[in-house]
C-alpha cells in the first residue's frame, strides 16, 4: 500500500453500503464541512480511493455494539467518510484493526 502526499494511503476497494445516515465531509475531520449526507441503501455499494487517520469517531447505534475508529475513507465519488459508517466486518476485512466494536453495554476498546 502506498502513501500519497498528505498522508493518505492508497486503497482502491469496495466498502459496501453505509448502514446509517453518513456525513461525507471535505476532509478526515469532524470539523470539516459536510459536503452531502449519504442515506443507507443496501443497493448502493460505495468505493474508496484511499484512507487516512483522522478524528476518532464513536458510534453507539450499531446493532452489534459501539464502533470506534479514527480511520476515514476518501470516497471515489468525492469527500471523506468515517469508517464507523460502514459495516465493521467489511472495514476489518480491508484494514485489520481499523475499527473496534464493543458489545452493547460493554466499554469500547480503542483501535
Amino acid at each position: 500500500m502506498s502513501v500519497t502526499s498528505g498522508g493518505t494511503h492508497v486503497l482502491r476497494a469496495r466498502l459496501g453500503p453505509v448502514w446509517r445516515d453518513a456525513n461525507t465531509r471535505s476532509g478526515p475531520s469532524l470539523d470539516s464541512p459536510v459536503l452531502r449526507v449519504v442515506l443507507p441503501d443496501p443497493a448502493v455499494d460505495h468505493a474508496c480511493e484511499g484512507w487516512s487517520g483522522g478524528d476518532e469517531v464513536v458510534e453507539d447505534q450499531h446493532p452489534d455494539g459501539v464502533i470506534t475508529s479514527s480511520v476515514w475513507f476518501r470516497l471515489a465519488d468525492g469527500g471523506w467518510s468515517s469508517a464507523v459508517n460502514f459495516e465493521p466486518v467489511t472495514v476489518t476485512g480491508l484494514l485489520a484493526h481499523a475499527v473496534s466494536v464493543a458489545a452493547p453495554g460493554q466499554p469500547s476498546a480503542q483501535s
